[in-house]
C-alpha cells in the first residue's frame, strides 16, 4: 500500500463514522469588575478566575475522505455533548456615603451544551502510520443547562442560548489495525462569530472570564470496498 494514510487506499470508501470521547478544561483569563449605582449606594463586583476544571465531552459523526485532495484530505461533520466548569473567587463591595462593606466568597459554575460541529482537516504524513492532522471548523452550540451558585443580580448577563464559534483543531494520527486509526487532537475556539458584539470565545461567570480547550480521543472506523477486487491490501 502507499506510505500516506491519507487518501485511503481503494480497497476502502471514503466515508464512515467515527466516534470521539474527551475532556474539557476551562483556562482563567483576566479578572474583571463592574460598578453600578442604586439611589446612593455603589456597588462593586470584581470576579478573579480559579485554576479551571476538567470535564468531559463525547462526540460522534462522519467523515469524508477525498480521493485527489486539494488542500483539504477530508471533511467531518458531527453532533457532540460538552460540559464545561469553573470557578471564580468573588469580591463584592457596597459603599454609602462614608460607609464602605466588602465580603469574598468563591462561586463555581457548569455549562451543559449540545453542539454542531463541521471541519475541514488536512494531513501530513510523519511516519508510515503516524500522520499530522489540521484545520479549522465550526461549532454552533446550544445551552441545555448553565448552572451557577452565586449569580450576581443586575451585574451579569445569562449566556446566550445558541452561540456560533470558529475553532482550530490538530492532533496526531495513529494507524491502530488496518480497519481503525486513532487520533488524540486538541481544540481550541479562537472567534467567536454569533451573538455579536463579543468576539472573544469565553465564557462569562461573576465578571471573570474562562477560555475552553477541548482534548479528544478520536477513533476513526474505516469500511471495506468489496466491489473493488483489485484495491492493494495492507501489510
Amino acid at each position: 500500500m502507499s506510505k500516506d494514510q491519507f487518501p485511503l487506499s481503494r480497497e476502502f470508501k471514503n466515508g464512515f463514522f467515527y466516534l470521539a470521547p474527551g475532556i474539557t478544561y476551562t483556562l482563567p483569563g483576566a479578572e474583571n469588575s463592574e460598578t453600578f449605582q442604586v439611589a446612593d449606594t455603589t456597588y462593586t463586583i470584581q470576579g478573579t478566575p480559579k485554576l479551571g476544571r476538567i470535564s468531559f465531552a463525547v462526540e460522534a459523526g462522519w467523515y469524508h475522505s477525498f480521493e485527489n485532495p486539494r488542500f483539504f484530505h477530508y471533511l467531518e461533520g458531527g453532533i457532540a455533548y460538552r460540559r464545561f466548569s469553573g470557578s471564580n473567587e468573588i469580591e463584592r463591595t457596597v459603599a454609602f456615603d462614608s460607609l464602605i462593606a466588602s465580603t469574598t466568597e468563591e462561586g463555581s459554575y457548569r455549562i451543559d451544551q449540545l453542539s454542531a460541529v463541521v471541519r475541514a482537516i488536512r494531513v501530513n504524513q510523519l511516519g508510515k502510520f503516524t500522520f499530522l492532522t489540521y484545520g479549522p471548523g465550526l461549532n454552533l452550540d446550544y445551552h441545555l443547562s448553565d448552572d451557577r451558585d452565586a449569580l450576581i443580580t443586575g451585574a451579569e448577563s445569562p449566556q446566550q442560548d445558541l452561540k456560533l464559534q470558529l475553532h482550530f483543531q490538530i492532533g496526531i494520527g495513529l494507524r491502530l489495525t488496518e480497519q481503525l486509526i486513532f487520533m488524540p487532537q486538541l481544540e481550541v475556539p479562537f472567534l467567536e462569530a454569533y451573538p455579536g458584539g463579543k468576539w472573544t470565545p469565553s465564557h462569562s461567570f461573576a465578571e471573570a472570564y474562562h477560555y475552553p480547550f477541548l482534548l479528544s480521543f478520536r477513533f476513526m472506523f474505516l469500511r471495506k470496498d468489496l466491489m473493488n477486487c483489485n484495491a492493494p491490501r495492507l501489510n
